[in-house]
């Protein structure tokens, strides 16, 4: 059996991955490569942000040290699906298309640096190693549940 993996392990994964497709976008020389990559992000952040939002958050709601957090984190979830949702609708062509895809990078990485330092070491500080693999194995679960859900959003 594979090891379970803590949920602040598969978050930092997403993380890492989201970072790769922005990159991967600022690259991207054709319209089909940029709609692909859009895709991927829209895919990747709605999926961490509502498995987020079901199974991380309510989890941190159960401790004083980590419940101060979640207000500003899922403030900054709405900021990416709003822009997510506008780019959405843009053509590549766009004059505020790649002014909109800055914004939303800028917001992915504000909340992925805030997650991943202060959220994280307050996380680690209340929760037991069991607790966080029990997560993780609940986020991974919903996320696979979302997936079908999310993937026909982007259309």
């Amino acid at each position: 059996m594979a090891k379970a993996k803590d949920i602040l392990t598969l978050i930092e994964a997403d993380h890492r991955k989201v970072e790769e497709l922005f990159e991967e976008l600022e690259k991207s020389k054709s319209s089909k490569k940029t709609y692909d990559c859009l895709t991927q992000i829209y895919k990747e952040l709605n999926l961490h942000a509502k498995a987020e939002e079901l199974v991380f958050y309510p989890a941190m709601r159960e401790y004083d040290e980590t419940a101060e957090f979640i207000e500003e984190a899922e403030e900054e979830h709405e900021e990416a699906e709003v822009l997510l949702e506008e780019i959405k609708t843009m053509s590549p062509s766009d004059d505020q298309f790649k002014t909109k895809i800055e914004q939303l990078k800028k917001a992915v990485q504000h909340h992925v640096e805030e997650e991943e330092s202060e959220i994280f070491e307050a996380v680690r500080e209340c929760m037991e190693d069991d607790e966080l693999k029990s997560l993780g194995k609940e986020f991974q679960d919903a996320k696979a549940k979302l997936e079908g859900e999310v993937v026909a959003a982007i259309k």
